[in-house]
């Protein structure tokens, strides 16, 4: 991890912004960004566990590469194992309870047709095919209530803690590494974006449109987006 001050915060999102769904980033993409991981501070916000993203993160070569896992629930400060410091959520015991419901509940409903993503806090459930994507969201709205969010993904359902967001979690790193949001830049494409997206007036979408969320800019395809950051960065 990278200890000197730095001038500029670059917060990636995986799927969808950076590469499409268990598809790789192409090989210019790869270039850009191990080029702003040696320059400056390039952060991995995926609602991925840590361990995903810290093989994804090696293989690219991303050596001071921060990942944001599970929505902002961790904080791992290098992409190694075990990370050169870390940060997780605190969670209650009642969200425990409701997640340990949940989880039981689909698993009685949907048996061997679902797959549970190996998180340390929150509860991502995917179906093992796609085609079940739609069964798999309508199940899911039972279980919306105060105490946490409910996230709808292309290929899977996130249940969240209430309180953080990958939001939070940028608010954390601009006070490590006292960074202003002027200098922070923000790059993703679902709505477990928008609480990073909405904390910088440099906020880019890439191939989506949110509602009521008007970005900086928007990239039609991955192509753009390199070619945008090998012009600024």
């Amino acid at each position: 991890m990278k200890t000197e001050p730095y001038k500029k915060i670059l917060i990636f999102d995986v799927d969808g912004t950076l590469c499409d769904i268990n598809k790789p980033i192409n090989k210019e993409l790869v270039t850009a960004l191990q080029r702003i991981d040696k320059k400056d501070i390039l952060v991995l916000a995926s609602g991925k566990p840590f361990g995903y993203l810290a093989g994804f993160a090696r293989q690219l070569a991303l050596e001071n590469c921060i990942i944001v896992g599970e929505n902002g629930a961790t904080i791992n400060y290098s992409a190694t194992f075990p990370p050169v410091s870390y940060y997780h959520i605190d969670i209650s015991n009642k969200t425990i309870e409701i997640f340990s419901h949940i989880k039981n509940t689909f698993k009685s409903k949907f048996k061997n047709k679902i797959w549970f993503q190996p998180n340390d806090i929150n509860l991502t459930i995917f179906p093992i095919n796609i085609e079940d994507i739609e069964e798999v969201h309508s199940f899911a709205k039972q279980f919306e209530a105060e105490d946490i969010h409910t996230y709808y993904h292309k290929d899977s359902v996130d249940f969240t803690p209430k309180g953080f967001n990958k939001g939070t979690a940028v608010d954390i790193l601009l006070k490590k590494f006292n960074i202003s949001k002027q200098d922070l830049y923000v790059f993703g494409d679902g709505t477990n974006d928008l609480p990073m997206l909405t904390k910088t007036p440099n906020a880019y979408l890439v191939n989506s449109k949110l509602e009521n969320f008007e970005p900086k800019k928007t990239f039609n395809n991955y192509e753009e987006l390199t070619n945008f950051l090998n012009m600024n960065f």
